[in-house]
């Protein structure tokens, strides 16, 4: 898992499932982009949620967590910069580019 400011990259932004989402979140995380983790936080159930350092959305009710906060992001949408096997060989080079 992921520390406090950690450098992530993000290996999932396909969001097309989730229409209603640009009702909630003023900014999406791109594709390859580099984000640098701003908190973390565990939901039962569903896992990690992060919030990014590059990325701020205004705070929302939110069912899972019980009270308005900002929604983050599924951690699984982002990639350890040093994590080679998870960070594919054209991302890093698109990264670093």
């Amino acid at each position: 898992m992921f520390s406090i400011g950690d450098k992530v990259v993000c290996v999932d932004a396909d969001f097309s499932m989730y229409p209603q989402l640009l009702e909630v979140y003023r900014e999406l995380p791109k594709l390859h982009q580099v984000y640098t983790i701003r908190a973390k936080q565990f939901i039962q159930g569903h896992g990690y949620r992060v919030l990014l350092e590059e990325i701020e959305n205004p705070p929302v009710y939110i069912d899972l967590v019980k009270g308005k906060v900002e929604p983050g992001f599924n951690a699984s949408r982002f990639a350890l910069l040093s994590d080679p096997i998870k960070v594919g060989a054209e991302e890093l080079e698109e990264v670093y580019a």
